[in-house]
């Protein structure tokens, strides 16, 4: 009975949506009951999987005019990620390092990995294992705007998605803003768009832009997990010396609930 009035209610925005539409301009529908669905199908998978192991291939350059990534490195990695109850725990295991076409020995390969955590804490560029559905939440609502935008005029990676907007209500670095793109018959999140709701400015790297995507898609089993990811932004660092990066980033292969060891995480020499 649930399946099919789930399925009933993709059926009507399929029918009734010509373009995005307003929140008073989907009959019918109510953004709370989204929003409580979206937290329940969220919910559920948070209590089914306790761990995900990825491949992953990153890749750091510059954006061309065309959105084509100009590559100037490449690292092949492990990504590990543990889920607890109010956390995640994230490791990476760098497995080969690029540049120029051309792998670099292993020495360069921690060197250059090191360089690559660092400069990620710098900036504070969000990891996949970061809870982006937590405005959507009881425990964060507060501190957000949620406008339901109705369904995407555009089909999302393939599906029909209801499109959210959020918007933090006071600019702080640990809130977001972003537009969230959930499919409407299961709920799930395809796609978000967002930026920390306040940037990082220090005395040796300000940071002026920092926009980030992630796309999601269904495991075999049925699990909704990242499949990619991109980072994009500007700053300036010591001597007004202009910053610009992009990066993308694709997970394949995901392995649930294997048993990922505690001790992959702990952290070592301070890093």
């Amino acid at each position: 009975m649930k399946k099919a009035m789930m399925v009933g209610l993709g059926q009507v925005l399929l029918l009734t949506a010509m373009g995005r539409l307003s929140t008073s301009q989907v009959s019918g529908i109510n953004p709370e009951a989204l929003i409580e669905r979206i937290v329940a199908v969220d919910a559920k998978q948070r209590s089914e999987v306790s761990d995900v192991t990825f491949d992953a291939e990153y890749i750091e350059g510059k954006r061309q005019e065309d959105g084509s990534l100009k590559e100037d490195r490449r690292f092949i990695k492990k990504v590990y990620i543990k889920y607890l109850p109010d956390t995640a725990w994230y490791a990476e295991e760098f497995l080969e390092f690029q540049k120029g076409g051309e792998v670099k020995p292993e020495a360069e390969c921690e060197k250059e990995a090191a360089k690559f955590v660092e400069k990620r804490k710098a900036r504070k560029t969000r990891n996949i294992s970061y809870p982006l559905l937590n405005p959507f939440y009881p425990q964060q609502r507060a501190s957000y705007n949620i406008a339901y935008e109705g369904v995407a005029e555009e089909v999302i990676e393939g599906y029909t998605c209801h499109y959210f907007r959020v918007t933090a209500k006071e600019k702080q670095s640990d809130l977001l803003n972003g537009q969230y793109y959930f499919e409407a018959e299961t709920f799930n999140l395809v796609k978000v768009e967002f930026s920390p709701a306040q940037l990082t400015k220090k005395t040796m790297f300000k940071l002026k832009r920092l926009d980030m995507t992630i796309v999601y898609g269904p495991t075999p089993e049925g699990y909704w997990l990242p499949r990619s990811f991109e980072a994009d932004g500007s700053g300036k660092a010591a001597f007004f010396i202009g910053v610009q990066f992009a990066a993308s980033e694709v997970f394949s292969n995901p392995r649930v609930n294997t048993g990922i060891p505690d001790d992959l995480f702990e952290v070592k020499d301070d890093k």
